[in-house]
């Protein structure tokens, strides 16, 4: 570990701060973070730091005592987790007007101490990671840097067109994504994930657009039991041993008068019976599979059917499988605009061409972003992302694979 003669020394308080700095976690966390302010607490006497176990004011609402706590605080750590995002940073979002004013000033510090979404006012930020074997000396590190050195830190102002395009929100598994490869995902429409609420609190847009992803019929073919398959499998083989028996006795006995003779004129269809058992065979025995295609393509085609929904709220959900839903945020008004000056103003072609893009491409672009990772080099164009790609780009780039 680094010494303490080696860090820099603790930054004066001002006449408003009453703290260096304020920690906020969930209650989950409590015992990790207890041991992390003991720890510099007893590194740096004189650094004083604020938790609400200890510090909050009793009598006042939660809300309240944090307001306080992050005003007379130079900066505030935030320690992530499932829990405080649930939870913690759900009481920032629903007052984030009351904390807006008092953090922008403020340099903001996240922990990354379990995995989670990273809450999207925060996205632009670089956390620590709590498991990194140089954790402990790259926070005090940050914590007694000057504040003017981190200005880059600290909150920011909801700028969706350029700091959030293309970041991903959030990951949704299906309800049912433990069932049969070949059953459409069904995903949880009641309300509006935590991680969604910052772009698209209307519970009623939310429900409406999953509901078409839910819109998929479940299959109620017999092969879906594998009891089935064997049975069928079974009974095409029968047949085939029985046609390939009829072949050779017709074959053996080519004689005028003959029983298999008489049945002659039938014998090609006998023939092209026999060469189909296999196929038909393998057919049911790879229907689990084939299905499973089918059904990722049409829950594809229902995505990018919702996109019409979602992206009027700068959201598209992506659909690379039947367990799992990604969401991005994804402003497209210029990318629409280009459309509209592409097919004309106000006309109904560049409507419906603009509605065709999102309906085909806007899932498997929306996988992209969350992924990180395009098919293709972006170096070549210019679009409306920098450095990223844009989606008028991606679906020009698409339709000139296509032909």
């Amino acid at each position: 570990m680094m010494s303490c003669d080696a860090m820099p020394s603790i930054p004066t308080l001002r006449k408003d701060d009453k703290y260096h700095v304020f920690i906020s976690y969930s209650t989950v966390d409590s015992i990790w973070v207890s041991r992390l302010i003991h720890k510099l607490e007893e590194t740096f006497p004189d650094l004083k730091i604020c938790f609400h176990e200890r510090d909050f004011v009793p009598g006042k609402t939660v809300i309240d005592n944090m307001v306080e706590c992050i005003q007379g605080s130079q900066k505030t750590v935030m320690v992530l987790s499932p829990d405080f995002v649930r939870s913690r940073w759900c009481l920032f979002e629903a007052n984030l007007s009351m904390f807006q004013d008092c953090m922008l000033q403020k340099v903001i510090v996240p922990i990354m101490l379990k995995p989670c979404p990273i809450p999207l006012h925060l996205s632009h930020l670089t956390y620590l990671e709590a498991d990194d074997e140089q954790f402990f000396d790259k926070l005090t590190q940050v914590l007694l840097s000057n504040n003017s050195q981190l200005a880059h830190s600290s909150l920011i102002h909801y700028q969706p067109s350029f700091l959030y395009n293309g970041k991903s929100l959030l990951t949704l598994p299906a309800l049912n994504e433990n069932g049969g490869n070949w059953q459409p995902g069904a995903f949880a429409s009641d309300f509006v994930p935590d991680s969604l609420r910052v772009v698209l609190d209307d519970s009623r847009i939310y429900k409406e657009a999953i509901e078409i992803i839910n819109g998929i019929p479940s299959s109620n073919s017999l092969l879906r039991f594998t009891v089935c398959q064997v049975f069928f499998c079974l009974l095409l083989v029968v047949v085939f041993i029985y046609n390939s028996g009829y072949i050779i006795a017709s074959i053996a006995t080519f004689s005028e008068g003959s029983v298999y003779f008489n049945m002659l004129p039938f014998l090609p269809i006998v023939m092209v019976g026999v060469l189909l058992m296999p196929i038909l065979c393998i057919k049911i025995v790879c229907w689990k599979f084939c299905q499973a295609k089918l059904v990722t393509r049409e829950m594809v085609k229902k995505t990018g059917q919702a996109n019409l929904i979602f992206s009027k709220n700068s959201v598209l959900a992506g659909c690379s499988s039947r367990t799992q839903l990604y969401f991005v945020y994804a402003s497209l008004h210029q990318c629409m605009e280009t459309f509209y000056i592409t097919f004309g103003h106000s006309s109904v072609l560049a409507t419906n061409m603009w509605e065709k893009a999102i309906i085909t491409y806007s899932s498997e672009y929306a996988c992209c972003l969350a992924r990180k990772h395009f098919p293709f080099n972006f170096t070549d164009s210019s679009g409306h992302v920098e450095n990223g790609i844009c989606f008028c780009q991606f679906v020009a780039h698409q339709l000139r694979m296509e032909k």
